[in-house]
């Protein structure tokens, strides 16, 4: 255990709520400074541009992306010279389709190639991420890059009604309360965020009248968090004829697809139905759900690529090119996440000039049950560090008890596993073993399954 997380974890509950938000200062600090707000104003406007207008943004953009990438990164100097690809006369997409499609094993591989050279450390941040096969990818993000990432988030969120001062219930992935507190209160405030954030790690039988009596005593109007988790804690308020003493204005949920049957018991329990985004920690693709219900591509944002899967065209892998991370170039990057496209082209009232989505069908995860009985949703966040795991799958086929199998790369070490047992042990209440494999099995469709539940 690291000496930050100890200090936490040894601390009163009053200590835990100051340490978050000193922690959430600085980091509300840089995303949310004064370029935010300019970068902000600017996306607001970009919100209802004309087609034209709008596909005249997108190339100046991927324009620039491309010369920079040129200009300042080995690997794109030798594949464009390779494939006689010219960045300055760039002025259809069509051209950019002659390029390979980048995979995250690539990056995984050596990052340094695809990185800016000329990009200062200092104006960078550090992201992590894993996905929907669980393998961990850490990479610089320009500050200004996360600026606009959260801009287009929050126009997303300001578009249905939320504002900057709204508080709101989260459910995340972050080990907020320590996994071996038993009693209340599971939940820890983040005054920066004006977050009450919730522990998806205690949500329980025994434990969820706990988290809706919060709710209710502090008003909270806005819940966001996982759908997996908001579903799993809107079937134990049905089971137990619980509810919310005040009308939930806004119910947005991220990280993972959003099933009809969790959207449906969501709203039964809400009373809210839940309004979908699709975002990735990579600025490669950005899709919001407008206030009439249509998902649609913030073209501004990145170019987004629908690749049809051969057994149905209308169904793609999306792949997206960023705008805005000068720090690593992102060109033509797999997302390994699929989309259902309408049978014919859809026209929304709100008048966005942005494409529509029937369906988002990546991200999507079975739960686990835990030794007292407790279910989780086992996400790819656990494995944001594990760069070394090229893959991973999450079976379960008895109760408290859970089988990891991964897929090493070859700087796979023995840390590697001390960090992942870590992981494992700090967040679930289950016995486990992990497998060491050379390939896990895809669906029919091409996708890894993070989590299989073989229960009933």
């Amino acid at each position: 255990m690291r000496l930050s997380e100890f200090i936490y974890e040894s601390s009163p509950i009053f200590l835990q709520n100051f340490f978050c938000g000193l922690e959430g200062r600085r980091i509300f600090q840089r995303r949310f400074s004064q370029n935010f707000f300019t970068i902000f104003e600017d996306i607001k406007e970009r919100d209802k541009l004309p087609k034209d207008e709008l596909e005249s943004l997108q190339l100046k953009r991927m324009r620039g992306q491309l010369i920079l990438a040129y200009e300042n990164s080995d690997y794109y100097k030798t594949l464009f010279d390779r494939y006689m690809f010219d960045p300055y006369g760039f002025e259809s997409f069509d051209s950019l389709r002659d390029l390979p499609i980048l995979m995250k094993e690539q990056l995984q591989e050596d990052i340094e190639p695809f990185l800016n050279k000329k990009s200062a450390p200092m104006e960078s941040v550090t992201v992590r991420t894993s996905g929907t096969t669980g393998a961990g990818l850490i990479f610089p993000e320009t500050k200004e890059c996360e600026n606009e990432k959260w801009a287009v988030w929050w126009r997303y969120r300001t578009n249905l009604g939320i504002n900057f001062d709204t508080w709101c219930a989260n459910f995340g992935g972050k080990v907020i309360v320590p996994i071996k507190q038993t009693k209340p209160p599971y939940h820890r405030i983040i005054k920066p965020f004006r977050q009450v954030t919730f522990s998806m790690y205690h949500l329980g039988p025994d434990t969820v009248i706990e988290y809706v009596r919060v709710i209710n005593e502090k008003k909270l109007e806005w819940i966001h968090g996982f759908p997996s988790t908001l579903a799993y804690m809107a079937s134990l308020m049905l089971e137990q004829n619980l509810s919310f003493d005040h009308r939930i204005a806004w119910v947005t949920i991220g990280a993972e697809s959003l099933l009809p049957h969790q959207k449906e018991i969501i709203r039964r329990a809400f009373g809210t139905a839940p309004k979908q985004h699709y975002g990735l920690s990579e600025p490669v693709a950005n899709i919001s759900e407008c206030e009439y219900g249509s998902l649609h591509v913030d073209e501004d944002f990145a170019y987004v690529e629908f690749l049809p899967l051969e057994d149905d065209p209308n169904r793609c892998r999306i792949v997206g090119s960023s705008f805005a991370n000068d720090a690593l170039l992102f060109l033509r990057y797999c997302t390994n996440d699929i989309v259902t496209l309408p049978s014919k082209p859809k026209k929304c009232p709100c008048g966005r000039a942005g494409r529509i989505v029937e369906e988002i069908e990546g991200r999507r995860y079975d739960s686990i049950v835990q030794k007292d009985g407790s279910k989780i949703m086992i996400l790819g966040h656990i494995f944001r560090d594990m760069v070394n795991i090229r893959e991973v799958q999450v079976r379960q086929d008895k109760s408290g008890f859970v089988t990891f199998y991964i897929v090493r790369s070859k700087n796979y070490t023995q840390k590697d596993e001390e960090l992942l047992r870590y992981e494992i042990e700090m967040r679930f209440k289950i016995d486990y073993d992990i497998e060491y494999v050379e390939k896990i099995e895809k669906t029919e469709r091409g996708k890894l399954r993070l989590v299989v539940s073989e229960l009933s």
